[in-house]
């Protein structure tokens, strides 16, 4: 994880070294990927307004004979920064499974951070889970805090 983040932090500030004016996008689909809240995973997203993304996020674990996946519809919001970073919120509601101990869980999640649109068709982002409220009573309990992060990429059509 330690390489992606380099990866991730060296490609932004190349980016800058070019004068390129983005925005975020609006009414376009897009893909991502993402590492953190989820481990690694994909996200499919639609960029309503350049203020309002919605999307899902899937996330596939396979360790140790054991496979969680998880399925996260959002929503987030991005508030009117500088033409190219664009602080945002985001809420979730997640469904994970985990195949090894025959276990599910549900619940909410709701963090902030902010995208970097090195294009107004290709964004980096980094967020972190502020409040994180499970529905299921299997061994989650609800979090607060600034202790989850997670970093990932977005390209829109």
């Amino acid at each position: 994880m330690k390489k992606f983040f380099l990866v991730l932090v060296a490609a932004v500030m190349m980016s800058g070294v070019a004068t390129v004016s983005a925005q975020s996008p609006s009414q376009a689909f897009g893909i991502g990927a993402s590492l953190g809240w989820y481990d690694a995973g994909g996200h499919l997203v639609y960029a309503i307004t350049p203020a309002v993304h919605v999307g899902t996020q899937f996330g596939l674990l396979i360790s140790d004979g054991n496979t969680s996946l998880t399925f996260a519809p959002y929503g987030k919001f991005l508030f009117s920064g500088s033409k190219e970073l664009k602080p945002f919120v985001i809420g979730q509601f997640f469904i994970s499974s985990n195949s090894g101990e025959g276990s599910s869980s549900t619940g909410l999640l709701f963090g902030g951070g902010a995208e970097y649109f090195i294009t107004s068709n290709f964004g980096l982002f980094a967020q972190i889970a502020v409040l994180r409220l499970p529905f299921s009573p299997t061994g989650s309990k609800v979090s607060f805090g600034l202790a989850t992060p997670s970093i990932g990429a977005e390209w829109f059509f």
